[in-house]
């Protein structure tokens, strides 16, 4: 018959499919019907299969030949009398004997012995009873409602029950769940630990490969290719049921996914509509694995447990600690924990240095604030030397200390006369009665400096002169400075613009020298450890020709400078570490932006940090170590592999998932 609808031609096909045939004879079929999707084709094939092999598969006539008998020559003719027979009356078709019925008269002990061993028969075979395969297989077919047994038990079946979970989404609710499992896979990582990630890209891998399971149950396949083609499914399915909190996860982090995605968020329903159906498919009845198992039973003709599938299929569980994805998505993943890496050192050294120029030019009591005692010196040697003695009242001083346009002109004659020779020309280096002079810096190499504070004297020198009786107190600095009030005043505008050029005059010479004290720093840090080299040994009497990060020695610095001024006697290390913290307090004391920064810099760093570190151990489970780099990924980090490499590596369980 051929069928004139595709309902009709499902149930043809059907009825074609499950012809009792020998495992030969089936194993032809299945593979005739591999070669298309249409059910009108496969009945074609399967017709064409079925009259190639009764052909082919027909009894001949024996001879001799057929019988692998020696052929002898024909026996000689010889007359043998006989008794003559009667002729035999023709058989009516009632006396003719059928397979059924010589079958239904053979001996009846035999016949009872093979019930025996068949399990009793007739009512055995539909009330599940006999043997303990059938048994086992009938229990299980009446719990699950998975399998019809059908008569006699002999040819069991896929129930259609099975089908209704296969078919169970609509295209409304299926696609948009698909496409919120897919967004989850290109981007959960960037948000969600490994575990988290892992489970739900488990569920996305295991939705797809069950929603696309549907054809094949419509086409009514056998067994045996459904098992084949479903070995993915089957074993995404056993890792999500390995994790008890699967369900959780799944459910409390995927809308957090959806709400990132405008085109998805108002979707969200369907998409949760369908992902709870899949979430659910071991609380209904029938549950999947009891399908999965009861492909197993039609396909293999013997008892099949759940667990014995779990355990022949080997299935390694999810990692909880490093991402199972495409390998494009790993390579994002060791991407941004590289550049993780190097935020993390970058803000570490920054604020290590940080801390470093708080601690090694600042005095900060526990409170924060900072101690500027060490004026008294500087304010005291300056007017001992360069002010008549009617001025060295100790009012006089106060005054000086307390007004920015006369401390700033003080402190700009101090650096000029006390430390500037250190770096502009040769420093006479030694003791008093056996000395040297020597170069330490490059002439020229500071002469902007230089130059700028040549000019920031004249030009506050000339103001003090024009306006001597001029009043003007830090507090009222700091509140023109912070409004910018002091721009409707010629004359506090005119100082106030001359303080703020010194200011950062002061901070940016100070971060100059600052250099040169890190790098010698850590020239004697590396020298300490002995891993110093000749090229930084041989700074250690190499004149300094540029300022730029690197390790060297500051030259000649355990020589002690021989000077009229204060810093007579001191070593040129300690004098250079001086020259540049008397230079950093300044620039605070005047209101440097940069420099105020710095001192309070630090906190921000910490919260940054703190910050890269929790996102670097949610990327890689471990803790960031200082100076670790960039990390070379993990040769173990586990990955779903190419699409189309995936099929044929499923049924290793370790690579295939």
């Amino acid at each position: 018959m051929t069928p004139v609808s595709r309902t009709e031609a499902h149930r043809v096909f059907a009825d074609l499919y499950r012809k009792t045939r020998t495992p030969e004879h089936q194993q032809l079929i299945d593979e005739a019907i591999l070669k298309s999707n249409d059910v009108f084709i496969r009945i074609d094939l399967i017709r064409k299969v079925d009259e190639d092999y009764e052909n082919k598969n027909k009894p001949k006539k024996e001879d001799s030949r057929d019988r692998g008998l020696p052929e002898k020559e024909p026996p000689r003719r010889e007359v043998i009398s006989r008794p003559t027979a009667p002729d035999p009356k023709p058989k009516r078709s009632s006396d003719l004997v059928t397979i059924d019925s010589a079958k239904q008269k053979q001996n009846p002990a035999r016949k009872k012995a093979i019930e025996q061993r068949q399990g009793g028969g007739l009512l055995a075979g539909l009330f599940g009873g006999g043997n303990n395969a059938n048994s086992s297989i009938g229990k299980f077919a009446k719990e699950t409602g998975t399998i019809d047994i059908g008569l006699f038990g002999r040819n069991p079946s896929i129930s259609n029950n099975v089908e209704r979970i296969f078919r169970g989404l609509k295209e409304d609710v299926l696609i948009p769940t698909i496409q919120a499992l897919r967004v989850s896979e290109q981007q959960g990582w960037r948000i969600w630990t490994p575990l988290v990630y892992n489970i739900i890209n488990n569920f996305n891998k295991f939705f797809n490969a069950f929603a696309s399971l549907d054809a094949l149950i419509l086409d009514k396949i056998s067994a045996d290719i459904f098992l084949e083609r479903s070995l993915k499914m089957q074993m995404f399915y056993v890792r999500f049921l390995q994790r008890d909190d699967a369900k959780d996860i799944i459910l409390s982090n995927l809308p957090d996914i959806v709400k990132m995605d405008e085109k998805l968020t108002p979707k969200l329903n369907k998409i949760m509509e369908g992902v709870n159906y899949a979430l659910n498919l071991e609380n209904n009845k029938p549950k999947l694995s009891d399908a999965i198992t009861a492909f197993y039973i039609v396909a293999k003709k013997k008892m099949f447990t759940w667990p014995e599938i779990v355990t022949d299929l080997r299935v390694p569980p999810i990692q909880e600690h490093k991402f199972q994805a495409a390998r494009e998505i790993q390579k994002e993943v060791e991407i941004t924990v590289a550049k993780l890496s190097d935020d993390i050192n970058t803000r570490t050294f920054k604020k290590e240095e940080l801390q470093n120029l708080r601690s090694r030019y600042f005095s900060i009591d526990d409170k924060g604030k900072i101690s500027f005692d060490f004026l008294n010196v500087v304010v005291d040697d300056y007017m001992a030397h360069h002010m008549p003695e009617s001025a060295k009242s100790q009012t006089v001083k106060n005054s000086y200390k307390s007004q920015p346009h006369r401390l700033v002109y003080l402190l700009l004659r101090d650096l000029q006369t006390v430390y500037i020779n250190l770096i502009e020309g040769y420093v006479r280096l030694g003791d008093k009665n056996q000395n040297q002079e020597l170069l330490i810096i490059q002439p020229g190499l500071f002469r902007n400096e230089i130059d700028e504070l040549n000019t920031l004297v004249r030009t506050i020198d000339n103001f003090n002169k024009k306006f001597p009786s001029f009043q003007y107190s830090f507090q009222q600095y700091g509140m023109d400075y912070s409004t910018g009030n002091a721009a409707s005043d010629q004359i506090a505008g005119t100082i106030v613009q001359a303080l703020q050029d010194a200011s950062e005059f002061f901070g940016s010479f100070a971060g100059k020298l600052n250099i040169i004290v890190e790098n010698h720093l850590m020239a004697k840090v590396t020298e300490s450890k002995g891993k110093t080299n000749d090229k930084i040994l041989s700074t250690k009497d190499k004149v300094i020709e540029e300022v730029k990060i690197a390790q060297r020695f500051i030259p000649h610095y355990d020589k002690a400078v021989v000077a009229k001024e204060r810093i007579n006697g001191m070593k040129v290390e300690d004098v250079f570490i001086q020259f540049t913290k008397y230079l950093y307090n300044y620039a605070v004391i005047f209101k440097d932006p940069t420099t105020t920064s710095k001192l309070t810099a630090h906190r921000k760093i910490e919260q940054e940090l703190i910050k890269l570190n929790k996102e670097y151990e949610r990327l890689t489970y471990s803790t960031f170590h200082k100076d670790s780099g960039n990390p070379n990924p993990d040769p173990n980090l586990e990955s779903t592999e190419s699409e189309s490499a995936e099929a044929s590596d499923m049924a290793n369980a370790e690579e295939g998932i």
